[in-house]
């Protein structure tokens, strides 16, 4: 939100006042044309989304649409936010299922995507930003020598013993 987007205000994990339940992220920013909000549902599940089963899943993720559209509309009450659902694996079934939600979905490729988008623009930058991991990928896209190959094997020891 802060480095992409340009956002002056980002707040993680505000709990909404009414109801249970929290916005994992929220990025504002002056446009041209008045303020942009952005909320984000962001559901790290590494092996896939799934909250037990696609209805659940997606029955799940409207309800807390629904409430992040509820808190805008309470708190920047002229502005229409974006809503995304930013996940790295969703199948297939569930991404037709997660249709019928008024959401943008980030997934899968899109997910990538951007992480990979957020990398390029930290290979360009060396400062401080206050954002623990943009400092990380700034680190990961300034070494020298080899660099890290995910998904390898390697452990501690073994690499005290080559």
């Amino acid at each position: 939100m802060r480095q992409v987007r340009g956002c002056h205000m980002v707040a993680f994990n505000t709990f909404l006042p009414n109801s249970q339940g929290e916005i994992d992220v929220i990025g504002v920013a002056n446009a041209p044309y008045g303020v942009k909000v952005w909320v984000a549902e962001v559901a790290i599940h590494l092996n896939s989304l799934d909250y037990g089963g696609y209805g659940v899943t997606v029955e799940r993720v409207s309800s807390k649409v629904d409430a992040a559209r509820a808190y805008v509309a309470q708190v920047y009450r002229d502005v229409t936010p974006t809503v995304e659902l930013w996940s790295p694996v969703v199948p297939l079934g569930l991404l037709s299922a997660l249709a019928s939600v008024d959401v943008d979905l980030i997934v899968n490729e899109g997910f990538t995507s951007r992480l990979n988008e957020l990398a390029s623009l930290a290979s360009s930058h060396t400062k401080l930003t206050g954002d623990d991991a943009y400092r990380f990928l700034e680190l990961l896209t300034h070494l020298r020598g080899d660099r890290p190959q995910f998904g390898a094997a390697k452990t501690w020891q073994g690499l005290a013993s080559s």
